[in-house]
Formats: structure tokens, sequence, C-alpha cells
């Protein structure tokens, strides 16, 4: 046997065997080898020998290429950031958005909403990344919607052979990043009634339906906002160009009110301003009702919200996009959308 360089190949192995629930020495048995030989392998000492790899694989139902197939080819390619990288942003997803590359990052406060997810490639430059080959394929959307990663489901169960991709940031970011062609779609809302304002060759595809308004902890409930600006209540604010912001600002012109403390406060998502009041660092934030219902938190609502996809034109008959559609049309994004108080999922695949 050869000496092995990645012990990653014999935890592999490590990790099969005691899922089938054998010791070294009854697999060694069962592959008419030693015990020896299987430590040796799984240390990363020693490379088996074909016939011994393919009795591995056999015994432990394992491909050959599960158990011993080498770490991913990869190259280095030009990217385009979706947005300026932290301070020691190496994490991204690589995405392919029709003509070019665009790098999701995965680190900072928006690439870490609601947790550490996967990355795909390693930003080795300011334009560059080192990407797998070859390259995974995904759909990217950048919203605000926290149900939008349910479209993940339907990509899946409708073998499309794509998986989601999302970049949480509000409505003027969204649809900025679709006209530089850097997302497959953006997730915005408005008002239900309000005038529509789409960008040249947009498609709108409706997504959801739910109610937008003040959320505040069910200890010191705010009905309205009046009561909050009286008792000097401090705010979890969304970023600039955000609808929830929007509809704040709405409602402080209407009072002819100042704004209240940390409205300077920006905060990527509904999830993420309603988090801020459950954890006591915030005492308002204006958020999505389905939001406030998940983290237990007290809901008045301000409007009534539509939720939709808006696709660029000229792409749409594209694979990525047919995959889109694909998605939005199976029953496990409803059915999923169905599970979350708040939320109608009648509108979604409606004309938007």
């Amino acid at each position: 046997m050869a000496e092995l360089s990645e012990p990653v190949t014999g935890r592999r192995l490590r990790l099969a065997r005691l899922g089938r629930g054998l010791s070294q020495a009854e697999l060694a048995g069962a592959c008419g080898i030693s015990r020896q030989a299987v430590a040796g392998i799984e240390r990363g000492a020693w490379a088996p020998s074909l016939p011994v790899a393919l009795n591995l694989a056999r015994v432990l139902g394992r491909t050959v290429e599960e158990l011993f197939q080498d770490p991913p080819a990869t190259e280095e390619v030009e990217v385009v950031r979706l947005a300026a990288p932290p301070p020691h942003d190496h994490r991204a997803q690589t995405v392919g958005v029709f003509q070019g590359m665009v790098a999701v990052p995965r680190d900072g406060l928006a690439g870490t909403v609601p947790g550490f997810g996967p990355a795909t490639s390693k930003l080795v430059g300011p334009t560059t990344a080192r990407v797998p080959t070859p390259h995974p394929r995904f759909i990217l959307v950048a919203g605000c919607d926290p149900a939008l990663p349910l479209i993940a489901e339907g990509l899946r169960e409708a073998g499309t052979g794509y998986s989601f991709a999302w970049w949480p940031c509000g409505n003027r970011e969204a649809v900025r990043l679709l006209q530089l062609g850097l997302v497959h779609a953006a997730g915005v809302h408005r008002s239900i009634g309000s005038p529509r304002e789409l960008p040249p060759g947009a498609v709108p595809v409706g997504f959801s339906r739910w109610r937008e308004g003040i959320v505040s902890a069910p200890e010191r409930p705010v009905h309205r906002l009046e009561e909050a600006l009286e008792r000097g209540m401090r705010l979890a604010n969304r970023e600039p160009g955000a609808e929830a912001r929007s509809v704040l600002d709405q409602e402080l012109e209407r009072l002819g009110a100042a704004p209240p403390p940390g409205y300077a406060s920006s905060f990527p998502g509904h999830l993420a301003v309603a988090g801020a009041v459950a954890a006591g660092a915030a005492e308002l934030a204006v958020a999505t009702e389905p939001a406030a219902l998940a983290l237990g938190l007290h809901f008045a609502p301000l409007s009534e919200e539509e939720s939709l996809l808006l696709l660029p034109g000229a792409e749409v008959e594209s694979p990525p996009l047919s995959a889109l559609l694909a998605a939005l049309g199976h029953p496990a994004v409803s059915s999923q959308m169905e599970l979350l108080p708040g939320y109608d999922p009648t509108w979604l695949g409606a004309a938007g």
C-alpha cells in the first residue's frame, strides 16, 4: 500500500464503519484484510488498493468515490462581490448569474442570517474566488421576506438540479442588484393597492401576502406608534430603502413626530429587527407579523402587504428562471408556507 496524504479520506471510512455498527476487526474480516490495514487506512497512513477499496465500499454500502474520492478540483474565476466585504471576509457562495459570476458573502451580519450557511468558494482577491469544478448550480434571490428560503424545497422536490442562495436586503437594494444583473430575482413587497412602480422589463410573480406593523415585547405591548413615542421607547430600524422603514417614515410623517431613539440603527431583515426586540436590545420595530409570531412578540398592524418576485423579462425562459418558476409552482413551497402563521400563500404564483 502507498502512503495516503489525505487523512480526511480515512475519516470518511471511519464514519462509514461506525454508521454500520462495525468494529475495525469486523470490517477487516468481512473484507479479507487485517485489522491493522483498516486502522492504517483510517489514520490516513495508507491508501487501499482498488480491490480492497471495492470490498470496503461493498461492505459499507457506499461507492468507492464516496469513500476515497479526492477533494474536488478548484479554479480561480473572476467574480463580482454582492456587497463590500467585512475585514476578514473569505467565505462566499459563488453563483453563475446569466452572463457572469457573483460572490455572495457568507460572513458578516447579512451573510450569517440566521446562522452560518455553507460556502462553496473562497475569496482570494478583490475580484477573484477559488471555486470547485464543475460549478454548483444556484438560483440567487435578493430580498427580505424570511419565507424566501422555502423556495429551496421547491427546487429540490421539482428535481431542477438547482440549489437556493439568498441575499437578505431591502426593496431598494434588491431592485438595484436585479437591474445590474447580479441576481436571478428580486424579492420585494409593497402595500396592497399601492401604485405599481416596477423596474423596466421586470416580470412580477406573486409570492405571498402578510401584514406589516409594530413589533414589541408582550410585557410592554405597543398598540399605536404614538404610545411608543410618548414613552421614548428605543427602536430597532431596518436599513434605508427597506419597505418597513418606509412604512415607519410614513407613520412619523402622519403624526408630525420626530424619529424615536434608535432610528439610525440598520438591521438586514424582518427577523433581525424582531430578534433585537426579543433579545431586549430594542423595545419596538416595524416588521412582518410572521416574524413577530415566530418570536412570540406582540404585533400591531400598520399595513397589508404583498410580497412578489421580480424576474428579468429578457431571461425569463433561461434554464435558471425556468427552474425557479417550476419551484414556485410545486406544492412543496405552498405547503411549507401554510405552516407559517401570518402568511397567506394563496397569492403564490399569481400575476404581480
